[in-house]
């Protein structure tokens, strides 16, 4: 009896090494599809970009990069380079005072190449790029995306085909690179594997740790935990000790989000040309216990982490439609804009939740707007079906943070969209010598492009609010100049 034990334990081991093997294979290969595929893009967008016979960074030159930059979704840039810095670019614009590039990485005659390199003029987002002569390609940061990494412990390099230079890692492989260059994968791990591409210097390597029996069968597993109950159930009441100290705040959170008491504070929305009141942006606020005000980056990642953020949301949409619900059915061109999820918005079961509360509560679907991050990486194709389906309904869809995040161009020609707001980054730059107030009449110029509204975040002066009506006199503002958040009875009338 031991000894069929054992040999079941040894073959069905045999099967999860094959099935492992076999996944990490696929993986792979939709990877290394991936890499070919932007890299074919990225030569064949440098060699439209070189042949262009535009004047360099002039208003026709740039019209040209971005309509260039529009054809691939692997793509957040194309830019010209000067004297080993950029000086215009088609999400940049034409910079005042380039900037300054580190020496290249790594270079394959005739291209030379930059890995995590500043690609948003605040330096929150990071990126590849490639060069050919005096034109470069910036990849963008969720080029990779949906081709698989559900496994965090997968460990992932797209490298060059002698391992001398890593274009994109997955994961600390630093001890796979090592075993690829010296040709010893096998020994690193059973579950560790390289694919190359026939022509292109391109290979992907790919290990993931030993999975014993006992890791990936649950049955057993859960045998063995039940096992343990006994034993452990002094060191079981001490765990569950620490993590109901440690929830205590998550524990709070739940209530407050129950009982609809997350507090909503409105921002108001104005006109850069007159300054009318447009609109508010609906604000989440939460005091725990003990009456302490925990800021919005604390507690929505929290509610997040839990599973409760369309809870959340709920609870803002509910609070905010009892708060406004007279002035959006009775003042035409007042609307409220409420922050939600790229999860959320891409969910049928919200939008069929949100439509339910415009029908109970009588409030026209033009007057709830609907904002979602641009630090999304959502499938922008499932997002672009999501945003048509809430903007047939009736809704505004709007990204927000723009500029700060990883969209492309292709990726916002795709979004069936109604604003974009400017993250307020930019609008402190304004007076600066920071790169980023130089990049603003390019941002508007997107907005000109797509054909949608633009809302500048981050309003404070009046010299602010001059520099931004000379360029975009169409465009609408938020910010302390305008108006703090208020509740609901302390809006002003107009």
């Amino acid at each position: 009896m031991v000894v069929t034990l054992a040999t079941t334990l040894v073959v069905a081991q045999k099967l999860i090494d094959r099935g492992k093997i076999a996944t990490l294979h696929e993986h792979a290969t939709r990877i290394l599809v991936r890499a070919v595929d932007i890299a074919d893009q990225t030569d064949l967008i440098l060699q439209k970009a070189r042949s262009l016979d535009t004047v360099p960074c002039s208003a026709e030159d740039l019209d040209q990069l971005r309509l260039l930059s529009f054809h691939s979704p692997f793509v957040r840039d194309v830019a010209r380079l000067e004297k080993g810095a950029i000086a215009c670019s088609a999400a940049w614009g034409s910079l005042a005072t380039p900037f300054a590039l580190p020496a290249p990485h790594h270079a394959i005659a005739p291209f030379r190449f930059w890995r995590d390199i500043t690609s948003t003029p605040i330096g929150e987002v990071r990126s590849d790029m490639t060069a050919h002569g005096a034109m470069a390609v910036v990849t963008a940061p969720g080029a990779f995306d949906g081709v698989g990494f559900a496994d965090p412990s997968i460990k992932t390099l797209v490298l060059s085909r002698d391992g001398s230079y890593v274009f994109r890692s997955f994961g600390d492989g630093t001890r796979l690179l090592k075993a690829f260059r010296e040709r010893a994968l096998g020994e690193l791990n059973k579950y560790a594997i390289a694919h190359c591409h026939a022509v292109r210097s391109i290979c992907v390597v790919q290990s993931s740790p030993h999975s014993p029996l006992w890791v990936e069968s649950w049955g057993l597993l859960a045998a063995l935990v039940f096992l343990g109950i006994f034993a452990g159930a002094g060191i079981g009441l001490t765990v569950s000790g620490y993590f109901a100290k440690r929830n205590a705040m998550a524990a709070q959170l739940k209530r407050a989000i129950d009982r609809d008491a997350i507090r909503v504070m409105y921002q108001p929305i104005r006109t850069l040309q007159d300054r009318r009141l447009v609109g508010v942006e609906a604000l989440a606020r939460w005091s725990d216990a003990s009456g302490k005000n925990i800021p919005p980056d604390q507690f929505i990642p929290l509610a997040e982490q839990m599973g409760w953020l369309d809870a959340l949301t709920g609870s803002v949409l509910r609070s905010t439609f009892r708060d406004l619900g007279d002035r959006l059915r009775s003042d035409p061109p007042f609307y409220v804009s409420v922050n939600v999820a790229s999860e959320e918005i891409t969910n049928r079961h919200f939008r069929n939740y949100l439509e339910t509360l415009c029908r109970e509560h009588r409030i026209p679907a033009s007057r709830v707007a609907l904002e979602v991050t641009e630090r999304s990486t959502a499938d922008y194709v499932d997002l672009a079906m999501a945003f048509q389906a809430l903007r047939d309904a009736g809704h505004m869809v709007m990204i927000d943070d723009f500029g700060t995040g990883y969209s492309n161009f292709a990726y916002l020609a795709a979004l069936p969209l109604d604003a974009i707001k400017m993250d307020r980054a930019f609008t402190n730059a304004i007076g600066t010598e920071s790169l980023a107030s130089e990049v603003i009449p390019g941002i508007m110029s997107i907005a000109s492009a797509l054909k949608v509204m633009l809302i500048v975040e981050g309003i404070e002066t009046e010299a602010q609010e001059h520099f931004l009506k000379e360029l975009h006199p169409q465009a609408k503002g938020q910010g302390w100049f305008y108006g703090r958040p208020a509740l609901a009875a302390d809006l002003p009338a107009s």
